[in-house]
């Protein structure tokens, strides 16, 4: 459906503004993302991150790569007509797909596994966005629906780190999947 409606509005669609989610920028993850006007109340928000950390004294890892879009409903949007960027309430659909490789050591008594696959989550978005200046504003959102992550288990370094234990695990979460407090910078006045 997201599909059909960015097909059907390609020909208006226009670059809105440029973000960053500031509490991953603040732990040192890098990301961004991108807001478009796809029609009259109706926008497309687009957002990637990537964690590239991987620590040598234990082989420890936090690796990922993100992305996520959504097309939003802003209702009853205000400051629109003075400087063509929607503020206020807005909800919609959202898709999300990433990979990982995540592991962190437990200390010398218990055993250290890292985990490496894939995941993608699906919901509902909802958020305000707050008027700060002509160019900035603060977007404040969450994403609660269904997330599906399969992956396999690893020991966390050692001889046999580069051979899986464990194949395949899924594991299914129903709640909140998506999370952010972004920085928005308005592309025009």
């Amino acid at each position: 459906m997201l599909g059909l409606v960015l097909v059907l509005a390609a020909p208006a669609v226009k670059a809105q503004a440029i973000k960053t989610n500031v509490p991953l920028l603040l732990v040192g993850t890098p990301n961004v993302g991108m807001e478009f006007t796809v029609s009259q109340q109706f926008t497309t928000n687009l957002d990637i991150l990537w964690m590239p950390y991987m620590f040598k004294k234990h082989e420890e890892v936090l690796r990922a790569l993100v992305g996520s879009a959504d097309l939003r409903y802003y209702v009853k949007p205000r400051y629109y007509y003075t400087n063509n960027m929607y503020d206020g309430f807005y909800l919609g659909p959202y898709v999300e797909a990433g990979n990982f490789n995540i592991g962190f050591w437990r200390g010398e008594e218990r055993e250290s596994y890292r985990y490496k696959g894939w995941g993608i989550s699906a919901g509902l978005s909802l958020g305000y966005k707050f008027y700060l200046s002509k160019r900035f504003r603060l977007d404040l959102n969450l994403g609660l629906g269904y997330a599906h992550l399969q992956y396999d288990k690893y020991q966390l370094g050692g001889e046999w780190a580069d051979y899986p234990l464990e194949l395949k695990d899924t594991r299914a979460w129903f709640g909140p999947t998506k999370f952010g407090v972004h920085l928005v910078y308005n592309l025009f006045r």
